[in-house]
């Protein structure tokens, strides 16, 4: 009967998750009215037929986020100039920042700059730099050749040159942008080049996002109402989102929360804390391994029985990290749960007395 009862709660769980997501203020407010936001079109038949995923989309929003712009929304469109400059037409007029995404090169199907020209009310025209450009790199000149497609562009065109994270130099070829509308390419590696490059066009200085996570150790349903309430009570102030992992060994669902106020967010964290049902915060860490280190040497130095025989082990660890370098060591590993112990344990050591040749205080003898 009880098993029976898990299961209905669950399936009950899964047909809510299903219904809203995230769970959120869904008219306008005031704080988020005056957030600079950013709309994101993806471009590409590939795409929409499932033969390409698209992973553009999912750095923008982490990047955009970081930068203090809230993207709004996404929407992914087909190699058509006319869906592709009613979605640019639509979004330049609602967002602060339209980027696009794809669409950019030599080929019949490459189409994005005659849209968003279109959506303008434009016309294409060879940009005498570009033309340049294309010669340098490709050595052509032919105004009909396909790699001269690339320096046709939309009339009022800008031409921004972002600058190497890596070696701190200027790109030696230009993003093309048009009002507030940002044309990127869609292959992934030079998409996020030339966001990081780019950071400083979309950064906001008056706007920080603030985010925490719960992580709770009950099904959906059960924690429902409490999460009505939270959304009820700092609708316009906190974004709380409930999302179900029922393959999680730890915990059933993870709420987030998001604001541009770090004290609305703090409250907010405050009141599911002490409301939800005692036990089910589950103290998830989600970076184990950089306090790996000071984890096992408090263990060692406490005065438990797990700890004493913790001690002795990396004693003997670090006299033979003493004696010999790392390229002389090996850990014989074979998936057991002794030896992945072990592993953890050398870790441990090497983190805490980098091999640099200097005297390991090492640990007393207890």
């Amino acid at each position: 009967m009880l098993g029976a009862l898990r299961g209905a709660l669950r399936a009950a769980g899964a047909l809510r998750a299903a219904a809203s997501r995230p769970m959120a203020a869904s008219s306008p407010t005031a704080s988020r009215s005056s957030a600079t936001t950013a709309g994101i079109i993806v471009i590409g038949d590939e795409i929409l037929k499932g033969q390409t995923q698209d992973t553009n989309s999912f750095f923008m929003c982490r990047r955009l986020r970081a930068l203090g712009v809230r993207v709004a929304q996404i929407s992914v469109v087909p190699d058509e100039v006319d869906t592709i400059a009613n979605e640019v037409a639509a979004f330049a007029a609602r967002f602060t920042y339209v980027l696009t995404s794809g669409g950019i090169g030599p080929t019949h199907d490459d189409v994005t700059f005659e849209a968003v020209a279109r959506a303008f009310g434009e016309r294409v025209t060879l940009h005498p730099e570009l033309v340049a450009l294309v010669h340098k790199f490709f050595g052509k000149t032919d105004a009909q050749c396909p790699e001269m497609k690339l320096a046709r562009v939309p009339e009022s065109s800008r031409l921004n040159y972002g600058t190497d994270e890596r070696t701190g130099s200027a790109f030696k070829y230009p993003l093309v942008s048009v009002r507030n509308v940002y044309i990127f390419p869609g292959i992934p590696e030079l998409m996020e080049r030339a966001l990081d490059g780019l950071a400083h066009l979309f950064r906001s200085e008056q706007t920080r996002f603030h985010s925490r996570t719960i992580y709770v150790a009950a099904d959906e349903i059960l924690i429902a109402p409490i999460l009505d309430q939270a959304d009820a009570t700092f609708q316009g102030r906190v974004s709380l989102g409930s999302y179900p992992d029922w393959a999680n060994n730890y915990y059933r669902v993870k709420l987030t929360l998001d604001s541009e106020s770090e004290r609305d967010l703090e409250e907010a964290y405050r009141f599911l804390t002490e409301t939800l049902p005692p036990g089910v915060v589950v103290p998830l860490v989600m970076d184990c391994v950089s306090p790996a280190a000071t984890e096992v040497y408090s263990l060692a130095e406490s005065d438990s029985a797990l700890g004493r025989k913790v001690a002795a082990a990396l004693r003997t660890i670090e006299e033979a990290l003493d004696r010999y370098s790392l390229a002389q060591l090996c850990v014989g590993f074979n998936g057991g749960k002794d030896c992945t112990a072990l592993l953890h344990l050398v870790h441990a050591a090497v983190e805490r007395y980098p091999a640099t040749g200097l005297h390991r205080p090492g640990l007393g003898q207890g």
